[in-house]
């Protein structure tokens, strides 16, 4: 297999001094590539070029590049983007435009290395499928949802893209679908936020046809079995409420529609909880 060795040379002392502590600063942030030999190279970064993957080592008090072939790797061990929690929780805050501005890059980066195992792109495309829904930029969204189900073989992830684009059926008025979509994840996930995600939407759907009571307790799945899926928390009790509304439950609606505002007060959804709890106190 072909190898790639690029050196640079070291200059004055203070320099030196400087390459050093940015050595040690970034080798804590920096990438593993796990080789098929079951070598492990630590680097400080990588990059792609074609099929080859460059990574930045030290060579002495200086740096250097090793290039590895991707038939060579078995694995890169990515540190987790901070992108992805940044982006979470800003949609918990109601800002979707940011949380874009946040996540794109983490897409951006990790597009080519998608295929490489370890990659971090397909979480970041599945949030980034989420904040562009939340933008009403559907048709993107489920582009990109449906290039997520084309690209990866673990099924959970695969999943995780073909609920996000039942949230477009419903908008679309395909009820059934989007609910037997739900359904099988439901049954067939293992992944927290996937399954969490799955009861959100069907509850939309439910909702949408009016059946209050079905709708309400699959809402009520995600703060009673998934309470740490904060994502789609501030939904799941706003769907609450609002089926607990319909149903004339105003000790229930009241509850979940104080929880939303008391635990994601810059959520869009607690504008609308605080609009909702002002109609129940009239009535």
């Amino acid at each position: 297999m072909k190898q790639v060795f690029r050196f640079q040379g070291s200059g004055f002392r203070f320099v030196l001094v400087l390459v050093i502590l940015l050595v040690i600063d970034q080798s804590v942030h920096g990438q593993a590539i796990i080789l098929k030999t079951g070598q492990k190279v630590d680097t400080l970064g990588v990059r792609r070029e074609a099929d080859m993957v460059l990574a930045k080592v030290q060579v002495g008090t200086g740096s250097g590049e090793i290039g590895y072939h991707l038939a060579q790797i078995a694995k890169i061990e990515f540190p987790e983007p901070r992108g992805l929690k940044s982006s979470a929780e800003l949609m918990t805050q109601g800002q979707p435009e940011k949380a874009l501005a946040e996540i794109e890059p983490v897409v951006g980066f990790y597009q080519a290395f998608k295929e490489v195992p370890g990659s971090w792109w397909a979480q970041a495309a599945l949030t980034k499928v989420s904040v562009l829904a939340a933008l009403k930029r559907e048709a993107e969204a489920e582009s990109l949802a449906t290039d997520i189900q084309k690209s990866v073989t673990d099924p959970d992830t695969a999943r995780g893209a073909q609920v996000r684009l039942a949230g477009a059926l419903i908008r679309k008025r395909d009820f059934e679908k989007a609910i037997a979509i739900c359904d099988a994840d439901i049954k067939e996930s293992t992944d927290p936020e996937i399954v969490a995600t799955d009861w959100l939407i069907k509850g939309d759907a439910l909702f949408a046809q009016k059946d209050w009571e079905a709708a309400l307790l699959a809402y009520l799945h995600v703060p009673i079995f998934f309470p740490d899926e904060k994502l789609v928390m501030p939904a799941a009790l706003l769907g609450s409420g609002k089926s607990s509304a319909r149903l004339e439950d105003k000790t229930q609606a009241t509850r979940s529609f104080n929880d939303l505002v008391a635990a994601f007060p810059k959520s869009a959804q607690a504008t609308v909880a605080q609009s909702e709890l002002q109609k129940l106190q009239k009535q």
